[in-house]
This record gives C-alpha cells, sequence and structure tokens, in this order.
C-alpha cells in the first residue's frame, strides 16, 4: 500500500487535525475484539442485510474521532455498509445515500456526527481540497469511499474496510489501528 503525500497551504501545517501522513497502513493490525466479531478479520456476507449488520457492528467499536476509509469497486456495497454503520451509532439508516455526486453527505446521531464522503472525482488528496480539517472535529465519525491513505482525519484512528464481490454476495475485510 502506497501512501500519498499532500502539501498542504502553509496556514494549515501546524494543525494536529488528520496532519498527512499520520495514517499509514503498515501500522495497522487485524481486528481481534471479544464478542460477535471473534472470529473475523474478514467475513462472507450474502446480501445488504449482512453487510449493514457488519457496518452496525463496527461502528459500535469505532471511538469518536474515527474514520473508516472503504476500498472497494462500484457497486460493491459501500454506500449499504455506511447504512448499517449510522444505524449502529443510533442514527437513522433510511437518510444514508450515496455521496457520489453531492461528495459530502453529515448525518446527526446520537453518538456524534457522522461524515460520509466520496473522493472518487476528486482523488487521493480530495480531502484536503473540502476543508475537513476546518469542520471535522475529534468528536466526529468519518466513513470515506474511494480515499487514499492521507487526509485530514480527525484522530489516528484510522480503519480500513475493502469490500469484493463474491459469488451472489461479497466478501468483507477490514483493519483497525493498533
Amino acid at each position: 500500500m502506497e501512501n500519498a503525500s499532500v502539501d498542504r497551504p502553509s496556514h494549515q501545517k501546524n494543525r494536529d487535525i488528520g496532519a498527512p501522513g499520520r495514517h499509514k497502513g503498515p501500522q495497522q493490525k487485524s481486528l481481534n475484539c471479544t464478542g460477535p466479531l471473534d472470529a473475523a478479520p474478514n467475513r462472507f456476507l450474502p446480501d445488504d442485510s449482512a453487510s449493514e449488520s457488519l457496518g452496525s457492528e463496527l461502528a459500535k467499536l469505532t471511538p469518536p474521532g474515527g474514520t473508516w476509509l472503504l476500498r472497494g469497486e462500484l457497486g460493491a456495497g459501500k454506500t449499504t455498509w455506511t447504512r448499517g454503520f449510522v444505524a449502529g451509532m443510533g442514527g437513522d439508516p433510511d437518510q444514508v445515500a450515496s455521496p457520489t455526486y453531492a461528495v459530502l453527505h453529515r448525518y446527526g446521531t446520537p453518538r456524534g456526527r457522522v461524515f460520509h464522503l466520496d473522493l472518487y472525482r476528486l482523488g487521493e488528496a480530495g480531502g484536503w481540497s473540502l476543508g475537513l480539517e476546518d469542520t471535522v472535529t475529534d468528536a466526529d465519525f468519518l466513513v470515506v469511499e474511494w480515499a487514499g491513505n492521507s487526509g485530514p482525519w480527525p484522530t489516528d484512528w484510522v480503519a480500513e474496510l475493502t469490500l469484493e464481490p463474491k459469488g451472489e454476495g461479497r466478501t468483507a475485510r477490514w483493519t483497525v489501528p493498533r
């Protein structure tokens, strides 16, 4: 996995929030926890309901300031997983829509705001062009589709989820920070 290097304007260079390069893939490990996720840093998801259930489970393990970088082809189920994530945060999953054209959606939940981004059209450094470092706090949560490894993430807690088609369903693999 290659890390993108992003130059920020000088007025942003001393900001602690999400400084470029703070997240590096090798600093992550596979999820190892107790409870229903014991057996898996990966799981077969036979349908959308299973994808939403995984999103809900992983939301409950995500600390304030946590960021999920979602990987997968078009139609892989990234927004479906996000519906479950928002539901797991206590929010309304029916409000979740693909941010492909809007680039950014915000959802209020009892645990905090969830920012759902799609950087497909903006490229790997696209998060910096949105001014997120001035908007997102370390109490917010981010779900980022088509992200590079570097961005204005609110904390060092940056996890990755990869969704890949498999037969009639999909497989999910994830890593979380140490």
